[in-house]
């Protein structure tokens, strides 16, 4: 059973003078006052004493083994938000801790996570930080329950959480500049009234507003310390939504329908608190969260729910079974894998059990490569290996790209739907992630000298990357269908079956360009025209998209990600022609062709031309 905690927060043990880098006061700076402790500052206010577990890896390290903790996803603290500052220094100040998350994390030996930060009052600047930072290696953003005045049922903030999804980010919402504080300024009652009031606040927000309704199921939100006190209030919302139609807002459901919508965490510190939240939210929607290191947080991590009278699987699923599936993370508990927890012997899988070898096949899978070179040679295993990871890829991408075309068909029979088309621009996400994969294989091939893979090529033949089946799968998925090729695959009736029906049924562009007719951006073709007509109208109706991108936001990202495949996909091509001319110079391919020059030949074929020329339209 893996234990992760996923709110808990860090500060880097120093950090540029940031009043004295915008040319503004008040910004957070770090006072050392002994070693091993520091007080944070707001310019002249104390603002919260802390020490050296917030930027020491080893100290937070050693806690969490003394805790059990597996795993923590750290985020900063909400006082670096600065929302109300000029976007420039919101985002600068964003990507230094965003950098010095990820550094700490790389000292943390794979236990460490963390989410970013970014300026959320800014809806592009935020969504292109949180892009950058998912790539950079964080799981997700933190993000505050509000900017000045807007709750997350703000348009923009909508928009940035749609973005979210969009690139698989977890999203874990902190309260943060409490309301009220003339009425709270004593007792720390901003932290103790006024979080679980702001936390409420922000989902019934969501729930109320519609946003839940208009956003897609795929995102993966979670708030803090329980949810505020949200739980505790359902009752009273329930019973206004059904018996006050003002009550109702702009939601399609009552508040109890969207509680598998969002996560909260387990930072409540009463048995008798966790129990009802786990009751009213369900066990499979609240997460380990400690506030660690902080005093408000949780002196020993997880204690609260191992003392708990959750029932065995419930705990397995709220210390860190639902922690796994919201950041998209696979945790092996540390205390499995050294016995400590029931010994060695519960490792054993029972006789018929699944176990990972048996799942993945493993030993069929490495019976699988079989050298022709007599005795091998060496470098063959390396060639074989490539390429039959091009092809477990390939088949990957067959299987997201039918989702994506099912996906866009949906959109079309039904325009006004929008999770269809998030759907299908998150897995065209995936397609130019695992093609971007594809093209650094290469780097690994061209390891071989030319003299080794010629020791084996002549046993290769007629064996030429013109029987890919799979890639001229994708090629005529894709749109870029050519019978003519056709003949390379009769030796494979399977092949040939399966490539004949792709040649046969609608394309992803056909089914792309479909929807947009059915949206009302591309008019019928008319009878006779020629189809350079056609192809000028499918351009200008992207182009129409991209005028209008206020209304059109969802479509112009998979615009975007299918433009971006097209770029890998002529990049994988490039890489192609380089590696055989470094590996065979101009010698013919194995499988009769003319070898790199034949390959050059297919430089110029796009998948989706129109989206290219759109961008030409743009300019005029």
């Amino acid at each position: 059973m893996p234990v992760i905690d996923i709110h808990n927060h860090f500060f880097p043990d120093s950090w540029p003078d940031l009043a004295a880098r915008y040319g503004t006061p008040n910004w957070p700076w770090i006072k050392h006052t002994e070693p091993g402790k520091a007080d944070i500052m707001v310019g002249d206010r104390f603002f919260r004493h802390i020490y050296s577990a917030c930027w020491d890896p080893e100290v937070r390290l050693q806690e969490m083994d003394r805790d059990g903790v597996d795993v923590q996803v750290m985020s900063a603290t909400p006082v670096l938000f600065a929302y109300e500052r000029p976007v420039e220094h919101t985002l600068d100040c964003a990507r230094l801790f965003n950098d010095a998350a990820l550094e700490l994390c790389s000292r943390g030996k794979g236990r460490l996570k963390s989410l970013c930060q970014v300026p959320l009052q800014d809806v592009d600047a935020a969504c292109k930080e949180l892009s950058r930072c998912m790539r950079a290696g964080h799981l997700g953003v933190q993000i505050g329950n509000h900017v000045g005045n807007k709750n997350l049922d703000d348009v923009g903030i909508v928009t940035f959480l749609q973005h979210c999804a969009d690139e698989g980010a977890a999203v874990l919402v902190h309260p943060w500049e409490m309301f009220g504080p003339e009425r709270m300024p004593k007792y720390m009652m901003p932290w103790t009234v006024g979080m679980p009031a702001e936390t409420q606040l922000s989902v019934v927000a969501m729930i109320l507003s519609g946003a839940f309704d208009r956003l897609p199921g795929t995102l993966r939100i979670c708030f803090a310390h329980g949810g505020g006190s949200f739980a505790f209030l359902l009752g009273r919302l329930e019973n206004a939504w059904h018996h006050h139609p003002v009550a109702r807002g702009e939601s399609e459901h009552p508040p109890s329908y969207y509680l598998n919508r969002f996560f909260v965490d387990s930072a409540v510190f009463d048995q008798r608190a966790l129990q009802f939240l786990v009751g009213t939210m369900g066990a499979d929607r609240v997460m380990l969260g400690s506030d660690y290191p902080f005093p408000l947080g949780e002196e020993r991590v997880g204690s609260l729910v191992r003392k708990s009278n959750l029932s065995p699987d419930a705990k397995s699923k709220v210390l860190g079974g639902n922690a796994e599936q919201f950041l998209g993370l696979k945790v092996e508990s540390r205390k499995a894998v050294s016995g400590a927890a029931t010994g060695p012997s519960s490792l054993a899988p029972e006789p018929g059990q699944l176990t990972y070898s048996s799942y993945l096949k493993v030993p069929e899978l490495l019976d699988l490569q079989k050298p022709q070179s007599v005795p091998p040679h060496h470098d063959e295993l390396l060639f074989i290996l490539v390429h039959q990871t091009y092809e477990l890829w390939f088949k990957e991408l067959l299987h997201d790209l039918d989702a994506v075309v099912a996906n866009l068909q949906k959109a079309g029979a039904a325009p006004q739907s929008h999770d269809e088309v998030y759907e299908a621009a998150r897995l065209l996400r995936r397609c130019t992630e695992i093609t971007r994969v594809l093209v650094e294989q290469f780097t690994i091939l061209e390891t071989m000298l030319p003299t080794h893979f010629l020791a084996f090529r002549g046993l290769l033949e007629p064996a030429s990357g013109f029987q890919s089946e799979q890639f001229r799968e994708i090629e005529f998925l894709c749109g870029l269908k050519d019978e003519k090729m056709l003949r390379y695959h009769r030796p494979t009736p399977e092949a040939y079956a399966s490539l004949k029906r792709r040649l046969e049924e609608r394309s992803l562009r056909d089914v792309f360009f479909g929807a947009l007719q059915a949206m009302g951006k591309l008019p019928q073709a008319v009878e006779g025209a020629s189809e350079s007509e056609r192809f000028e109208a499918r351009a200008r109706a992207v182009h129409e998209l991209y005028k209008d991108e206020h209304h059109h936001r969802d479509w112009i990202d998979v615009c975007e990600r299918l433009t971006e495949f097209d770029e890998l996909v002529v990049s994988w091509r490039l890489r192609h022609i380089q590696l055989v001319e470094r590996i065979i110079g101009i010698r013919m391919g194995t499988g009769g062709s003319t070898g790199a020059s034949y390959l050059k030949l297919t430089l110029d074929k796009k998948f989706f031309p129109e989206l290219w020329e759109a961008r030409t339209l743009l300019t005029e």
